[in-house]
């Protein structure tokens, strides 16, 4: 007769008993009984690193499609746990495909034997307390991920985007500086109204790597879900989650997704309220102002203009008779190509019943209408000049340092030059080696501390200068909105609720626009 053996190891097997569960020891094992029972070996299957669950082994299955062509009579493992842990395979293998195939199945250890039928309930008992070890198994781990996730431990395989694993603290991220300038920049253009799949397309354009790109060349072995032959690109989808991820802005959330089931991998994601977040963990990349500007930005999700550009008034124009939003419509392009847009309720065009309002309305004419009340706005209550930004540079006290600096450093040269004055009075015998070295430790000690004293006043005043340079930065951006050159998404988003069109009054020859601000 001859004999299939079969061996399987997972980690949680290999954690919990060493050696002991080792494969080269179940081979021992099994080809020792083999030889015993004097069985003729068929082939050893193994497999390692996989669990009792799992349907897709490699050699479980090549074992399978053997024995269904019967190519060997027996099959000989340690445990029957080794075989599955899965009660369903035990009753679809070990109570129905194997005797149709003629094929015995023995484990060594806990004495299974498919021919002695008075220990089929035993079988089945194993089967079940098998089965219940890994549901216990997947609950417990579970729970310590969780407790992980809460303590503000990241315990995924590997680093978001923009951060890598910090070599030091485990679970703790920290930034990566090439990628992180990459989800500022992606920042940066969502924020002007650009589009997640523009972003994508000049990503790609510029040949930035995609995440999964960057993790390859820098050694991760990450898995890719689709195998194509083509290197992997930047997605409209990859952009939309960065864009969504509070991570960035210095809060951990994880525990989006679980798995349906210890028994399977499909994973189904979860409502927002379940996700554990702890915030502060780890430095940020994107400032909590910015990101919360982005969510407001995407708040209702716009399809892309020309050029892949969100229109700043996208989603704002709403109608004054059904308060339904007003979308783009336009005519055809004139002879110099230029192209009128307008806007329109979709209320009237699907049910004029519901919706009187047939009024197109210029959307240049609209934008500009927006940009005037604005500029209106920021003339009449905005005076850049009174800003007030955070001020921690005192020019009294940075006037006081710098003296002190100067004052020091005159005090370090003149003791520097008192010892070399000092070493020829010893050399030339007015004083002895014994006041030599009282004195030259006095003024060493002495020149020591001017020394970290000036250390730290250059520093300070280093500090100061780059808050300036912030300071000075930030009003400038002060000065630009105060101007209003243009109508941005940014700006409409910051300061506009919403644009209330209604119908041209033909008998007035007039039409109410209403801007509700967000102030």
């Amino acid at each position: 007769m001859k004999a299939a053996i079969y061996c399987r190891l997972s980690k949680e097997d290999e954690t919990k008993t060493g050696e002991s569960e080792s494969i080269q020891n179940q081979k021992s094992m099994l080809i020792q009984y083999a030889m015993e029972k004097g069985l003729e070996l068929y082939q050893i299957y193994s497999d390692e690193d996989y669990s009792g669950i799992d349907r897709n082994r490699p050699a479980f299955n090549a074992m399978i499609q053997a024995a269904s062509e019967h190519r060997f009579d027996v099959v000989l493992a340690k445990t029957q746990s080794r075989f599955t842990r899965d009660m369903e395979l035990v009753e679809k293998y070990l109570h129905g495909k194997f005797m149709e195939w003629g094929i015995r199945f023995i484990a060594v250890v806990d004495h299974v034997d498919t021919d002695d039928t008075a220990n089929k309930k035993s079988r089945q008992i194993n089967g079940l307390i098998n089965e219940w070890y890994l549901e216990d198994l997947s609950v417990n781990v579970r729970s310590v991920l969780d407790h992980k996730r809460k303590e503000g431990q990241y315990i995924a395989s590997f680093a978001l985007y923009g951060y890598r694993k910090d070599p030091a603290v485990k679970g703790r991220l920290q930034i990566d500086p090439e990628a992180a300038e990459v989800v500022k920049r992606i920042y940066a253009m969502a924020l002007r109204g650009v589009g997640a799949h523009k972003i994508a397309q000049i990503l790609n354009e510029e040949g930035v790597p995609s995440p999964t790109a960057y993790k390859q060349q820098n050694g991760d072995r990450c898995h890719l879900t689709r195998k194509t032959p083509y290197e992997p690109l930047w997605s409209s989808g990859t952009i939309y989650q960065m864009l969504h991820n509070q991570t960035y802005a210095g809060d951990l959330v994880q525990g989006r997704h679980k798995r349906v089931s210890y028994k399977s991998k499909r994973t189904v994601w979860l409502p927002k309220s379940q996700w554990i977040v702890v915030e502060n963990t780890h430095e940020a990349i994107i400032d909590k102002d910015t990101y919360a500007m982005v969510q407001r930005t995407m708040q209702g999700r716009t399809r892309s203009g020309v050029g892949g550009m969100i229109h700043p008034l996208a989603r704002k124009v709403v109608c004054s008779c059904c308060g339904c939003i007003m979308e783009q419509t336009g005519r055809p392009p004139k002879a110099d190509g230029t192209r009128v847009r307008y806007v329109r309720c979709r209320m009237h065009q699907r049910d004029p019943g519901r919706c009187g309002n047939r009024t197109c309305t210029n959307l240049n004419d609209l934008q500009e209408l927006v940009l005037r009340r604005i500029r209106e706005y920021a003339e009449d209550y905005f005076d850049p000049e009174k800003v007030e930004l955070p001020r921690r540079d005192d020019p009294v006290r940075q006037q006081a340092q710098r003296s002190e600096l100067k004052r020091l450093k005159s005090e370090v040269e003149r003791r520097r030059r008192a010892v070399q004055q000092l070493y020829l009075d010893k050399v030339s015998g007015l004083i002895d080696a014994v006041q030599f070295s009282e004195m030259n430790q006095s003024f060493l000690k002495e020149v020591k501390k001017a020394e970290t004293r000036i250390n730290a006043l250059e520093a300070e005043l280093e500090q100061q200068q780059e808050e300036t340079g912030v300071v000075q930065a930030q009003m400038q951006r002060v000065r630009e909105l105060a101007q209003v050159s243009h109508l941005t998404r940014e700006l409409v988003v910051l300061l506009v609720d919403r644009v209330v069109v209604g119908p041209k009054d033909a008998r007035m020859g007039g039409q109410k626009i209403t801007i509700e601000w967000n102030f």
